[in-house]
């Protein structure tokens, strides 16, 4: 099994260490890469439409070029085909009112980007390992 992944994220070498943090972690993976609010949000709206495919978890950095989290968490929240799907929040820096805005638009987990490679690789990797694996899990 391959599991799906939706990643919001304008950064490129952020994308590079996602995409390092789930090979070290042994995760089958696709990813459905975007790095603009627009790109995101069009592509939530068609998700799971038409029999088109559903991922299995919406990863998403916070702060991004044209909007912010909120606008890609609202997006999700409005198409039914997501109603499962976890919401994880990655990003270097949350204020506790993003926090919660995030949180009321379906968020179910947080991550705060570590400053060092190898904690960045070993964190963001369990917490996706665990969101993916168990269903049901909320870090």
């Amino acid at each position: 099994m391959s599991f799906r992944i939706f990643l919001v994220e304008d950064n490129p070498g952020d994308v590079l260490l996602i995409r390092e943090a789930l090979r070290r972690a042994e995760l089958p993976y696709s990813l459905d890469h975007h790095d603009t609010v627009a790109s995101a949000t069009a592509g939530l709206q068609d998700a799971g439409r038409a029999g088109g495919p559903v991922p299995d978890l919406i990863l998403l950095d916070y702060n991004l070029p044209g909007g912010d989290g909120s606008d890609v968490l609202a997006a999700a929240a409005e198409n039914p085909s997501l109603a499962t799907v976890p919401r994880a929040v990655i990003t270097s820096f949350l204020s506790p009112h993003e926090r919660e805005q995030a949180r009321r638009l379906g968020a179910t987990c947080f991550m705060t980007k570590p400053a060092s490679l190898n904690g960045f690789l070993e964190e963001v990797g369990c917490s996706i390992s665990r969101l993916l694996v168990v269903p049901g899990n909320a870090a």
